[in-house]
């Protein structure tokens, strides 16, 4: 379809009504410090001002999906993967995308961030660019986890290997985390116990609930190769507590000993 057919819609719809049209129109692309409603990158590549675009709010993007970008990739496959452009650049005969994306930061919260898709003559992508480099050091996969400990009291009752509700949730909330934080995860659940008991019963107790978070993490999404569990027992305890007899107390003090660890590095991949 000729640019000006397009032209006429968007004199006759206005840029909303080619939102709705699903980004229908075609724009040329304006470059220079001197494009009104533009800021520079410290690269020289125009970013759009925020405030122009037809999704003003952003969206949550895949992180595993902005790994995937490199130069090549075709509009198809950008689409599949980040969606379609926030802007009203239009889709076909335009030399650049932008969005507005709201990036993990792997701390529980989010970042946003403006990212720039280029094109070449081909219309296959040439150059990618954020708006400020702390967004791009956001995709680097981290190398390794601090162990992510989960409380076996909340997890489990007491001296029981059946998770509970509030113990799938809290696995539920670590699968999200580590989707977050990682591109290629392997994961090793190992679980642990008091000293209260037989060393004998203690290791097989952390051998069946290591394999119960084990079994919930492949539940909800993990693949199951790369997942293993173990049970250590009474071994690495966190905290020293007197006495020897199951009272209240002493439990309440062993507290931190009841745990399930879960160890997270990223998988080298060839």
């Amino acid at each position: 379809m000729h640019d000006y057919i397009y032209r006429g819609m968007k004199q006759a719809l206005g840029i909303a009504g080619l939102a709705v049209l699903g980004l229908q129109g075609c724009a040329a692309t304006v470059e220079g410090d001197s494009a009104p409603g533009r800021s520079m990158e410290r690269e020289g590549v125009a970013f759009p001002d925020p405030d122009s675009a037809w999704i003003e709010e952003g969206t949550y993007v895949n992180i595993e999906n902005l790994r995937k970008m490199q130069v090549g990739v075709s509009k198809d496959q950008i689409r599949d993967l980040l969606g379609n452009p926030h802007f009203d650049e239009g889709l076909f005969n335009v030399k650049e995308w932008n969005y507005i994306f709201h990036v993990p930061t792997g701390k529980g919260d989010y970042r946003t961030c403006q990212y720039q898709v280029q094109f070449g003559e081909d219309m296959l992508a040439e150059s990618l660019h954020w708006h400020e480099s702390e967004c791009a050091a956001l995709l680097k996969p981290r190398e390794a986890s601090e162990p992510m400990t989960l409380a076996a009291d909340t997890l489990f009752d007491y001296d029981s290997s059946a998770l509970t509700n509030k113990g799938r949730r809290e696995i539920s909330r670590l699968t999200q985390r580590i989707r977050e934080e990682f591109s290629s995860p392997e994961i090793v659940v190992m679980g642990y116990t008091d000293r209260l008991g037989s060393d004998a019963y203690n290791l097989m107790l952390s051998e069946r609930r290591a394999a119960a978070v084990q079994a919930e993490l492949i539940d909800q999404g993990m693949a199951t190769t790369t997942v293993r569990s173990i049970g250590l027992g009474e071994r690495n305890p966190l905290v020293q507590c007197p006495g020897s007899r199951a009272t209240s107390g002493l439990k309440a003090c062993l507290r931190p000993n009841r745990r399930v660890e879960v160890e997270v590095t990223e998988r080298a991949v060839n």
